[in-house]
């Protein structure tokens, strides 16, 4: 294969690098993001490419261990008579790569930094690297550790306005049509991610061996009673239906990514609210609907979708104060921060709990007024 030793390059989505022709496959690719679903996605395409194109290949795995940037420096530079082809996947890079990384290293990690980078522009071709950088970005001395010749892509934060837009890459890279109430379901209920589209896309036509789906298909495969709904949460806390929270939150199945993605649907609840809020407050409690497609992105919603949004916003709204829609926000950052850092497993869950009941006490203060 050729060379991929080119110039640092960042990839805007996941389906740019899907669609890029496998003679500009890079050589070393690097996923930076919490999601590590669309990393498993990406280490897939690598081993479909190489498999058609370069035949047998030896797959390397490398997690954040004592000793594993050892077995990684020599994977990369110690040629191999037996296995000359090869994927290199580094998992929980941030850490494999911090004391190489630190500006106050040891001279032991500066010396070993100074081998890599002087090596890194002949490795072999027959050699690809996929690193999954479990942070937020990509630090630029990552990026001058590989002297430039990293290729790679960042999450992004989705609006709402992008839903509609990466939902459609989603079914045309599965080559999936929706009908247009499905379409709205699955936009409207799953959260809002390349990973979580793509996975329950795959699903759907995993289960039910077709291309063409309409919300019963949506509803019975990917809502099943079964599998916790961030959305129910969401609703059922903001409409104060504390039996139907706690009912539901028995499917929990103890993921950080769980817990995560309903606080990010509350974000984007609590972030509509105050929208609505602000449009009320200037339009005599009306909420036109040219003026909530500019401000909530709900333009490509069918109008059965936009009057029910309408409504149910306009309802919800009048729960808050402003004084509640803050508080809410400083405890839904809080708590973002907690899991973020690691708070997981039981510990993880009672706090949880307990700052939901907060929640709930707020909203009940507030009606009790």
């Amino acid at each position: 294969m050729e060379t991929k030793k080119s110039q640092a390059r960042e990839f805007t989505s996941l389906f740019q690098l899907f669609k890029t022709q496998t003679t500009n496959l890079p050589q070393f690719f690097a996923y930076s993001g919490e999601d590590s679903y669309e990393f498993e996605l990406i280490i897939d395409h690598y081993k479909e490419t190489l498999s058609k194109s370069a035949g047998t290949f030896e797959i390397i795995l490398i997690v954040s261990e004592s000793g594993e940037q050892a077995k990684l420096f020599a994977e990369l530079f110690t040629p191999d008579m037996f296995y000359p082809r090869k994927l290199i996947i580094v998992k929980q890079a941030t850490a494999l790569f911090k004391p190489i990384l630190d500006t106050k290293a040891a001279q032991e990690w500066k010396d070993f930094a100074s081998g890599f980078r002087k090596n890194i522009t002949s490795v072999s071709d027959e050699i690809f690297l996929l690193v999954h950088y479990d942070s937020k970005d990509i630090p630029q001395s990552l990026i001058q550790l590989f002297q430039s010749t990293l290729n790679y892509y960042k999450t992004k934060f989705l609006y709402p306005s992008d839903y509609p837009k990466v939902f459609k890459e989603v079914c045309d890279q599965e080559q999936v049509h929706f009908e247009p109430n499905a379409a709205d379901e699955f936009i409207h209920r799953i959260p809002a991610n390349v990973g979580a589209y793509l996975k329950s896309v795959k699903k759907l036509k995993q289960y039910l061996h077709r291309s063409k789906f309409t919300i019963e298909d949506v509803n019975a495969v990917l809502f099943s009673q079964n599998e916790l709904n961030t959305n129910t949460l969401v609703e059922s806390l903001i409409q104060k239906r504390k039996v139907d929270f706690f009912k539901e939150f028995t499917k929990f199945s103890d993921q950080n990514s769980e817990i995560l993605s309903f606080l990010t649907r509350l974000t984007y609840k609590l972030d509509e609210i105050r929208k609505i809020k602000v449009i009320r407050s200037r339009h005599n409690g009306e909420v036109p609907i040219p003026l909530m497609d500019e401000l909530l992105k709900t333009g490509s919603y069918s109008d059965a979708r936009k009057n029910f949004v309408r409504r149910q916003l306009v309802s919800d709204s009048a729960i808050f104060t402003d004084k509640t829609l803050d508080q809410f926000y400083d405890q839904v950052i809080e708590m973002n921060i907690k899991f973020k850092s690691g708070l997981r497993d039981e510990e993880g869950k009672n706090y949880f709990l307990q700052k939901i009941m907060h929640l709930f006490s707020l909203l009940q203060e507030r009606s009790s007024n």
